[in-house]
């Protein structure tokens, strides 16, 4: 009866289709893990992302006042230059003609 052909090629295909099957179950089951992952992934992506567009705002607004207080100061030094300019016209014109300084 154990030297029978028939039940050996039975149990080989029992043990084969047993195989088999664990086989499907651990590929299905890393897929999802692998899909889990990806979704983890994703979320982790998604967060760096949004993190860096804070960033760039938050950059771009202290830009934004930097520029703001430069105006602020070109302007004034415009002012003075425009007074130093009609003090210097004024000078030029209160000195007499022939008169060298």
């Amino acid at each position: 009866m154990f030297w029978d052909p028939i039940l050996w090629l039975f149990v080989l295909a029992t043990a084969l289709l047993v195989v088999a099957g664990l086989g499907v179950f651990f590929a299905t089951r890393q897929a999802r893990e692998r899909e889990r992952s990806a979704e983890t992934g994703s979320v982790d992506h998604l967060a760096h992302e949004l993190t860096f567009v804070h960033d760039l705002r938050a950059e771009i607004d202290r830009l934004r006042r930097e520029s703001a207080q430069l105006g602020h100061e070109r302007d004034e030094l415009r002012r003075v230059l425009t007074r130093l300019a009609d003090l210097l016209e004024r000078a030029g014109q209160e000195t007499p003609a022939g008169r060298s300084r």
